[in-house]
């Protein structure tokens, strides 16, 4: 009996174990194709072009089209065929690219790499701290969702009131909320694997993950950023 305990246990923890490393492994692929895509629109000149063409239309189009592959993505996601999941995945990934190419106008690319640096240290040590923590960080999530849509409302307003003495306190508050974002996770894709015993729906959960932490990835690097970063 303990025997047969022991194994299960094994299983479950050595299952687990594949099931985080095949998560971030679809994270930093979307992160890679996000720098290489941003990178190749930089250098290339393309983002400029379309920036030019459609002027103030530029950042509406380009939200637009974030949240219409965002919506794609989260909906009908336990009856999606897999390799749909990850395609929308990656397409998310290269639309970020082209938005992020613009960054390259306001910092400098020593600034851009630091952040980078700084952000790949910091979301490791959040990972680590959310897969082995033994206290249940589930419960914080309605706390950290309400005080997300609050932010946005408030850089959205900032944005249009162009006010600028609160973007460092915004900038800061962001960070933390997102440090816990992180954590939470994390441990949130250990529950949804733990939950589900079906294998083609851990693979929808995977990449659902996957773009959870990306997203939690992409913004600690904005505030990190914005942070240390000296603009051009």
């Amino acid at each position: 009996m303990y025997e047969q305990n022991y194994q299960s246990g094994y299983s479950i923890e050595e299952g687990m174990r594949k099931h985080a490393m095949r998560t971030f492994g679809w994270m930093g692929l979307g992160l890679l194709v996000t720098a290489v895509s941003a990178a190749f629109f930089y250098f290339s000149g393309i983002y400029l072009r379309v920036l030019f063409s459609l002027g103030r239309m530029y950042i509406l189009l380009m939200a637009i089209l974030q949240i219409g592959v965002v919506v794609a993505f989260t909906s009908r996601l336990t009856q999606r065929p897999v390799s749909t999941t990850r395609m929308l995945f990656l397409v998310y990934s290269l639309i970020t690219g082209f938005t992020f190419s613009i960054i390259g106008i306001a910092y400098d690319p020593q600034a851009i790499m630091f952040a980078f640096g700084i952000t790949a240290v910091y979301f490791g040590s959040l990972a680590v701290i959310g897969y082995t923590t033994k206290i249940n960080l589930l419960k914080f999530g309605p706390l950290l969702y309400t005080s997300l849509i609050v932010l946005i409302i408030a850089e959205v307003i900032l944005a249009f009131t162009g006010a600028s003495g609160s973007i460092m306190l915004l900038t800061t508050i962001g960070l933390l909320l997102f440090t816990g974002l992180t954590a939470y996770d994390v441990q949130k894709m250990k529950v949804l694997y733990l939950q589900c015993d079906d294998e083609m729906m851990r693979q929808r959960l995977s990449i659902y993950s996957a773009f959870e932490l990306y997203l939690d990835f992409i913004n600690i690097f904005l505030y990190i950023l914005q942070m240390v970063g000296n603009r051009n």
